[in-house]
């Protein structure tokens, strides 16, 4: 079983703790991968990224699109294994058709807006003698969780009644499956798809996903039970594009990705060293007049790095997680791609006596810069090429040389206490020397013969 969390990053559990009693109770039991990145902003590319295994699945079309199927579907491989495959969703618009672009990736769909009808349809999948299901539970997403408007008072308690419904419907599932013993013989994924950004990084027309790869939108929980993995908690980094191996692994599947792009399994295969994600695919032009530009990120343990037609930001995920503090503001990228400390000679102590001079004396951060750097070179060059194979005819993919220059949108305001303060200096200067300069005029107009 596969339950995704919609809208669910890690910030999300962690600013409603009280709404996750059955996710929280499934924990200690399951593996948890703490350094997971979502492949993506959007829902339709994570899917696709998922049941495919790999990231390029839309890179070659001018923006969402039907994947390219560069491997079979994950849940197509199951089907011919010899599992009966359903795609439960749970909708407050059971009447729209559910990701059509998905209809060929995706096992057969079924749909309601009744939690009641949603457990006796997922208790009569689970009596087959293997099964493999995918559930989309949308509640917890803005616009379908205003169907419990009527029963909140405020955004926040919106979102967080939404997460415990959801949470709610996570754990009859989980009754139904130790009801028949199923739970030593099922192995359950769950996943976040993506979070949601409330407009900290830019209004976006109002949009809270499908942005920048903010470390808030694209760090997500990620949790497997199964019997023949020891629980506990996982720190190494883990992508979307692992799922699809990581399940056929643990299920013995002989897996079905030839492709070269492909995940690796998080049970048996070496852990990755960066993980990658992005808002749209490689071929999409800017959204400019949604202030949204095509970005791309990779992660590590401490860091995100990501470039857009602005250039690049890099952040501290772990003291920022947020992402509110381009760390290149601090520096400048010489013609050799070497960062070079500046700083700020006006800073108070916190910053110039500790972490000034981290940043200015230690080498962490110019060193993850540059292996961040040329990982994101490498991964874009792969799409690129990608692109350029299958469809030379829309090729806008990002100019290389964004990689080479620093993002310096923002910086002003970022540092303006210092350069308010500069600029009063200054402008007391002008006006000293005003001052000074009238004076003297009227000096010289007084012994003027």
């Amino acid at each position: 079983m596969v339950l995704h969390l919609e809208s669910i990053a890690w910030r999300t559990l962690q600013s409603f703790p009280e709404a996750f009693p059955n996710l929280n109770r499934l924990m200690p039991e399951s593996r948890v991968y703490r350094s997971y990145f979502s492949s993506a902003t959007s829902t339709q590319m994570v899917l696709a990224y998922l049941f495919h295994g790999n990231d390029r699945e839309m890179d070659a079309a001018p923006g969402l699109a039907r994947p390219a199927a560069n491997n079979p579907s994950l849940f197509a491989t199951l089907g011919e294994a010899g599992y009966r495959t359903e795609f439960l969703g749970v909708t407050a618009r059971p009447a729209k058709r559910m990701l059509p672009l998905l209809a060929e990736t995706l096992p057969p769909v079924w749909s309601t807006n009744d939690f009641g009808a949603l457990l006796r349809r997922f208790d009569e999948a689970t009596n087959a003698d293997r099964f493999a299901l995918y559930v989309w539970n949308l509640v917890t997403h803005v616009e379908h969780a205003m169907a419990l408007a009527s029963h909140a008072e405020g955004l926040d308690d919106l979102i967080g009644g939404a997460c415990a419904v959801a949470d709610h419907a996570l754990g009859a599932m989980i009754d139904v499956l130790e009801r028949k013993n199923l739970m030593d013989e099922t192995v359950v994924v769950i996943f976040g798809d993506h979070g949601d950004d409330y407009w900290t990084h830019g209004f976006k027309k109002g949009l809270l996903h499908g942005v920048e790869p903010h470390t808030q939108i694209v760090h997500c929980p990620l949790l497997i039970r199964a019997s023949s993995l020891p629980a506990g908690t996982d720190h190494g980094l883990a992508s979307t594009i692992d799922l699809a191996a990581t399940c056929f692994d643990l299920l013995g599947v002989a897996p079905a990705l030839p492709f070269s792009g492909s995940g690796r399994s998080l049970v048996s295969a070496p852990r990755r060293s960066f993980a990658f994600s992005q808002n749209f695919t490689a071929s999409q032009p800017d959204a400019t007049d949604m202030d949204i530009r095509k970005a791309f990120a990779v992660h590590d343990a401490s860091h995100s790095l990501m470039v857009s037609s602005r250039g690049l930001e890099l952040y501290n995920h772990r003291l920022d997680p947020g992402n509110h503090c381009n760390l290149l503001h601090f520096f400048d990228l010489d013609r050799d791609g070497a960062l070079s400390f500046q700083g700020d000679r006006d800073a108070r102590p916190h910053f110039a006596t500790a972490v000034g001079g981290v940043l200015g004396r230690d080498d962490t951060v110019r060193r993850d810069f540059q292996r961040l750097r040329g990982a994101l070179r490498d991964w874009l060059t792969g799409k690129q090429d990608y692109v350029a194979a299958r469809a030379p005819s829309v090729l806008n993919t990002l100019d290389p040389a964004c990689l080479d220059r620093i993002n310096r949108h923002g910086r002003e305001a970022f540092f303006g206490g210092a350069r308010d303060r500069a600029g009063r200096r200054s402008a007391a200067i002008r006006r000293s020397l005003g001052r000074a300069l009238h004076f003297l005029l009227r000096r010289s107009d007084d012994v003027r013969p």
